[in-house]
């Protein structure tokens, strides 16, 4: 099997590891490993270009975060046939959900060992001011905000950051106008948020998207037309995903939108920037090893 090159998050809201720890837990399961720790996305760039001229797997340790910023600086370096791995320890480590991937490291690295792969699709967005890819779930409204928020929170609410942050905007939110087109579709109407799924799960456990699909080269794009009142009875629902039976989801599938309205977008759990953007997705772009 190839070589891991292991970028741990030491700022990831998860468990803690030290660089030893890591590096045992590879070796312990005959798995041939370069650790990193790193603190900010430039260094994990410097990482990347260490390796452009090998056939690596990278593996991210850290929540949903970490493994979306990696596969990021892994498509602006056009890193060929990109091979990835994902050792859940972050506040949310919601995408790894989606595979019934072991939450526990010690449990997730024994996986690694099978060698068994995904082809699955990346997104690309696009607004004035920054660009980046993303791997799970986009949303534009009302949750973008409080991702927003919770990022301002202090380190001591950890896992419980985004139902804090969740619950101090629900209070003065309302739904706004949102504008969103294609080729084949427009919305132009009120809504309290839109989400644009490529996984299924999002904020520490939520189904969001239980229809998604990371193989067929499309979003699922779900408007919540609601009121705020409505929508807090959806988002209960949609803790087990059972919210797409209400006629005032609507869910369109898109390779390819236009977000127009000057709201708020989070990506991957992180705030991202405001309105119009440009999204694209790339179909089985990456192989993930699960």
């Amino acid at each position: 099997m190839k070589k891991f090159v292991v970028i741990h998050n030491k700022n990831s809201r998860g468990r803690k590891f030290s660089k030893k720890e890591i590096e045992e837990l590879f070796e312990k399961n005959d798995l041939v490993s370069d650790v990193y720790q790193t603190e900010k996305p430039s260094e994990v760039e410097e990482i990347i270009k260490k390796y452009l001229e090998q056939s690596v797997i990278y593996c991210a340790v850290g929540g949903d975060g970490t493994l979306s910023n990696l596969i990021d600086i892994i498509f602006k370096f056009n890193v060929p046939n990109p091979e990835i791995a994902c050792l859940p320890s972050g506040s949310g480590s919601d995408f790894m959900r989606t595979f019934a991937f072991p939450q526990n490291v010690n449990e997730g690295v024994k996986r690694l060992k099978n060698n068994d792969g995904y082809m699955i699709d990346v997104g690309f967005i696009e607004s004035k001011n920054k660009s980046r890819y993303f791997i799970n779930v986009l949303n534009y409204g009302f949750l973008a905000d409080t991702v927003q928020i919770s990022e301002k929170l202090p380190r001591i609410f950890k896992r419980f950051r985004y139902p804090v942050s969740f619950w101090l905007k629900l209070f003065p939110a309302k739904s706004n106008n949102f504008k969103i087109v294609n080729d084949s579709y427009e919305f132009d109407n009120i809504a309290f948020n839109i989400s644009i799924c490529n996984g299924q799960y999002f904020g520490g456990g939520w189904n969001i998207s239980p229809k998604s699909s990371l193989q067929d080269g499309l979003f699922n794009t779900q408007i919540f037309k609601v009121t705020k009142l409505k929508a807090m009875k959806l988002f209960f629902l949609a803790k087990k995903g059972l919210h797409l039976t209400d006629p005032d989801v609507l869910l369109k599938k898109m390779n390819r939108v236009s977000l127009l309205s000057e709201n708020p977008i989070e990506v991957d759990g992180d705030f991202f920037d405001y309105g119009p953007a440009e999204i694209f997705i790339k179909k089985q772009a990456i192989l993930l090893k699960i």
